[in-house]
Formats: structure tokens, sequence, C-alpha cells
């Protein structure tokens, strides 16, 4: 009896533990982290460093640009924003609207705008991306945008 009462006792403990232990972040904090990337993301893409761009997304991470399929995975990553970098974006701008908080995932809601080297502007719209939290680090792990630009007309 005395036995099974211990082990129910750690077993309590332990939950509780763990339950602690897995607490969420403040909403302001992850907010925070989740702008300090993007900082870093703007900074990559001014220097023109698509390797810098895919290492602040997850290992399994995936694009999904319009009018292509899915782009998956670090080197595909890499691939498409060093061609996106290489076509004569030279800067990004990316405004946080919005960032929600589950516990190691976190999505956020923003705009954004690419700009040439005379700092005019390509493009500009709007983006969602589900971050996720790798060690201590917040990462994007699923990124989709869309132009807010009227079509060209032909």
């Amino acid at each position: 009896m005395r036995k099974r009462f211990r082990q129910a006792v750690g077993l309590s403990f332990g939950l509780v533990l763990a339950c602690s232990l897995a607490v969420p972040a403040r909403a302001e904090d992850v907010r925070a982290a989740i702008e300090a990337a993007n900082k870093q993301f703007q900074d990559a893409a001014a220097k023109g460093d698509g390797a810098g761009l895919a290492a602040l997304y997850t290992p399994d991470a995936q694009l999904l640009p319009a009018g292509s399929d899915f782009v998956s995975g670090t080197a595909a990553i890499q691939k498409f924003w060093q061609g996106v970098l290489d076509s004569g974006i030279k800067g990004a701008a990316l405004k946080t609207v919005e960032v929600e908080g589950h516990g190691m995932v976190a999505h956020e809601v923003g705009q954004y705008e690419l700009r040439d080297q005379a700092g005019q502007t390509l493009d500009k719209g709007k983006y969602v991306v589900i971050w996720k939290k790798v060690g201590t680090q917040w990462k994007l792990h699923r990124d989709i945008w869309t132009t807010s630009l009227a079509p060209a007309k032909p």
C-alpha cells in the first residue's frame, strides 16, 4: 500500500512539474521574439543572403508561394529566396500586425513590402506565418503571402 502511495505521489509531482515547465510564454515575449526574427529576415534580404534567410526556417519548413507548388526544406527554401533576391529584390520590410501564441507554436499576420536597389516598391502585400519554437528560437515553419497590388494590365 505504501509503495503505491509513493508511486502516486511521485507521479503527481512529475505531472505538476511537467505542467509548470510547459507554461506558455507571455504574448509580448513571443511577439518580441518574432519581431526580432523578422529583423534578421530583413537584414539577410538586404545582404542578398539566401542561406541566411533559409536559416530562419525550421528544417521541415514550407513556403506556399502563389503560382507555385510547395517549397519544402532548407535547401529548397534557400534556392527559392536566392532566386528572388537575384531577380532584383534588394530590401524587405515586414510589419507585424498580430501575433498569437499557442505554447510552442505561434501564428503571425503581417504586411510586407519588397524594394529594389533604388528603394522603389516592387511588391507589397500581406502574409501569414506559422512559427515553431525550436530550442530557444522561434523559426518560420509555414509561410504564405499574397500581393496587394493589382495585376499588371496586358
